[in-house]
């Protein structure tokens, strides 16, 4: 539905443009006139209107409120007065000018119809307006016909004399130029003064570009050129060829900025002509000249167009003058509908009118204004000392009517008072009644609902408690269990440790037997005779003692290997249950706490930063410096120690002599230097190959590494601690809970006796 809404509106647009553009050109040509005596005229259309005349402004406001405003004219009279607007937007000046002859002495209105009429039906030698003579046609023959008269094919002649404004249709003579404009593009012969006689006895419409152009010749306003044999292709039936747009941007970008570019289409497609549209100041004239004598240097005007007979692919130009606007076919169309004939000095003419009527319509306002202004100043001073006598008497009268009403006003307030004080007596003690009513009955409500609700509440906590209490216990009893697992997985790893040293012992010991039995063999085997029997027997029994003794060795060997194994995994799970310490106690404050080992203190820093830059940031100094070292003691490339022998044992030492140390020790002092020389120390022993901060169980009182079971029973003081002040909040909420004495929201009983 939206679309078919858009599509009628476009034609309704489009159809009322049209109707516009037809009556415009009837006025224009005559066809319809615009009659009036003196300096009033009158609307064409509206003849038998209440207010037949207007004046020139008066006619212009009547024709746009009917055109644009009126909801009751039909589409046709729309028409009509937006074409009569344009027409005296257009001819506005040559109209004003013109003398009117006065046409109430014919007695009769003169409608747009009757207009018509007479257009089609002439009478002849009617006289409508001052040197202007309507005859009949004159048909071939006629022999009282004149000779000298011209002819056209409609058999009108109109002749204004003195009159410099070029109509269509209109012979305007003036001494020393004559110019005709025939309606009709043929002149019928008759025997008198045809077509070629008039092109003899009067100066023409220029026919070629090369007639002298001056202030008088007829150029189509807004200005416009003709532009010829533009490219074609045949396509699909059709001629196409370059879009206005596309010929706009070409022409603008060589600097003769058109404002518009129209090519021109008939039905078999792109016609190769177009019309360049210029702008309407004289900056578009000055372009509109420049781009006509561009093509004429080239030999490409309107001369080179009509005469050469092979156009090639080359483009011809020329400005549109009054030939192509009478001219029939797509080109004289396209002219009519959107421009007109205007000479330059008619458009000089016009802009001095304007601006001369708006210099004379602002100082006719202006006087008008300054004239109100004083009589609107007298009005003022005469209705102030008027005011102002009324105003008095107003005051008086006031105040005399406002004491009577004080003194009423004060009666009546003294009788309300007391009728007040006496109701309100009785007011306050009905409301006492009713509050100490009702207080009696909220109490009773609540002690109902509090024995109800305590009873619920009660019942409740007690389960809660119960279940918390069993709950607890669970939670203990496999507290408890874990510890003594741990303790018991302990003890068994330490008697491990012993047996398996033990054993290592007892291995060793074995393997020096094992070896010095062999040697025994060996040596035996070396000093025992072939024929000594008993040294035979002895040897036999000492290999096969050294059998067992192997036997024994592998079997150690293997035990040995199995207790290793069981060694390195319960190891694994200490150090994960270490581990496991160390995030449950990173963030308390007691003596076996967490100790990042390797990590620089900054308090040194900061003590030493406040001495040395007294006046500056103390803090971002510090933290620079301390920054700083930290980087340094994370570089893999600095490792300020040195070896040296302890007895038969090398031993590794910190350098006192490093450069860096020194320059810290003499620039920062000695805190500092101890806070980096511990850092280093800390990382050396605990992480060499990485260099970084490693967390540790610390025991802060004795300043050493916390062993596991510091750090459980440090888990199991924090628990109990824990337990003790749980089971404290427990009871107080208990005691409170059953000392309470108020209802489930809070509020208070009373114990109220009956």
């Amino acid at each position: 539905m939206s679309y078919r809404r858009e599509r009628r509106s476009d034609n309704n647009d489009s159809e009322l443009e049209d109707l516009k553009n037809r009556y415009y050109q009837e006025l224009r040509d005559k066809i319809v006139k615009i009659r009036g005596s003196g300096k009033y005229l009158q609307c064409p259309y509206c003849c038998n209107h209440r207010r037949g005349e207007y004046d020139f402004r008066e006619l212009g406001r009547h024709a746009s409120r009917i055109a644009r405003e009126s909801k009751s004219a039909s589409f046709k009279e729309k028409a009509r007065h937006m074409g009569l607007l344009k027409y005296l937007d257009r001819y506005g000046d040559t109209l004003r000018k013109s003398p009117r002859s006065s046409w109430r002495n014919s007695g009769q209105e003169v409608s747009y119809l009757d207009e018509k009429s007479k257009s089609e039906k002439p009478t002849g030698g009617e006289v409508t307006e001052p040197g202007e003579i309507v005859t009949q046609a004159i048909e071939p023959g006629n022999k009282d016909s004149e000779p000298g008269e011209i002819v056209t094919e409609q058999g009108e002649i109109a002749i204004e004399p003195g009159n410099k404004a070029s109509e269509p249709g209109e012979i305007l003579i003036e001494p020393g130029e004559t110019s005709v404009f025939a309606k009709e593009s043929s002149v019928k012969s008759c025997g008198r003064i045809t077509k070629k006689n008039l092109q003899s006895n009067f100066c023409a419409v220029p026919a070629s570009p090369s007639t002298h152009r001056g202030k008088d010749e007829l150029f189509v306003w807004p200005w416009m050129a003709v532009v010829a044999n533009l490219s074609v292709e045949y396509k699909n039936g059709k001629y196409v060829g370059e879009s206005g747009r596309k010929l706009r941007e070409d022409w603008v970008s060589q600097g003769y900025n058109p404002a518009r570019v129209h090519p021109l289409w008939n039905f078999r497609g792109h016609s190769g002509f177009a019309i360049f549209e210029f702008n309407k100041d004289w900056e578009g004239f000055k372009n509109a000249i420049a781009f006509e004598k561009s093509f004429e240097r080239d030999r490409r005007g309107k001369r080179d167009w009509y005469a050469a007979k092979h156009k090639g692919d080359k483009l011809y130009a020329w400005l549109a003058c009054e030939e192509e606007y009478r001219s029939e076919g797509l080109i004289g169309k396209h002219l009519r509908k959107n421009g007109d004939l205007r000479t330059v000095s008619d458009i000089q003419r016009e802009d001095r009118r304007k601006e001369s009527t708006l210099v004379s319509n602002l100082t006719n306002a202006l006087e008008s204004k300054s004239k109100k202004c004083e009589d609107m100043k007298k009005n003022i001073s005469k209705t102030e000392i008027f005011m102002g006598n009324v105003m008095e008497q107003k005051e008086e009268m006031a105040q005399s009517y406002n004491e009577e009403i004080k003194k009423m006003q004060q009666n009546a307030y003294d009788q309300l008072e007391n009728i007040f004080m006496e109701s309100e007596r009785s007011k306050d003690q009905l409301e006492a009644q009713r509050v100490e009513l009702e207080m009696r009955e909220r109490e009773l409500k609540q002690r109902r609902a509090l024995n109800e609700s305590e009873k619920l509440k009660i019942n409740c906590q007690k389960k809660m408690n119960e279940m918390a209490l069993m709950e607890q216990k669970k939670a203990d009893e496999k507290m408890m269990k874990l510890v003594e697992d741990q303790k018991r997985q302990k003890e068994l790893l330490h008697e491990r440790i012993i047996d398996l040293e033990a054993k290592l012992d007892q291995k060793h010991a074995l393997e020096l037997q094992i070896q010095r039995m062999r040697g025994a063999v060996e040596v035996m085997k070396h000093m025992t005779d072939e024929g000594d029997s008993e040294d035979t027997k002895k040897l036999e029994l000492i290999e096969e003692e050294l059998k067992e003794k192997e036997e024994e060795h592998d079997h150690l060997m293997a035990l040995s290997q199995n207790l290793i194994i069981k060694e390195r995994n319960t190891n694994d799970e200490l150090q994960e249950a270490r581990k496991e310490l160390i995030n449950g106690l990173k963030d308390t404050r007691a003596n076996i706490c967490v100790k990042r080992m390797g990590e620089l203190d900054g308090k040194p820093f900061y003590i030493a930063a406040k001495r040395k830059y007294s006046h500056e940031d103390v803090a971002g100094k510090a933290m620079e410096m301390c920054s700083l070292w930290e980087d340094y003691l994370r570089d893999p490339s600095w490792h300020p120690y040195k070896i040296i022998m302890d007895g038969e044992n090398p031993k590794e030492v910190l350098d006192e002599n490093d450069e860096k140390l020194k320059e810290l020790k003499s620039e920062l002092g000695d805190e500092v230097y101890e806070a980096v020389t511990t850092a280093l120390r800390e990382i050396n022993e605990y992480n060499p190959s990485g260099r970084y901060p490693l967390p540790e169980l610390w025991n802060s009182n004795e300043k050493r590494k916390a062993s596991l079971d510091e750090g459980i029973e440090q888990i199991l003081k924090q628990w109990k601690t824990y337990k003790q002040k749980r089971k404290s909040d427990e009871v107080s909420q208990l005691s409170k809970s059953k000392g309470a004495t108020g209802d489930v929201d809070g509020n208070p009983v009373f114990n109220i006796s009956p």
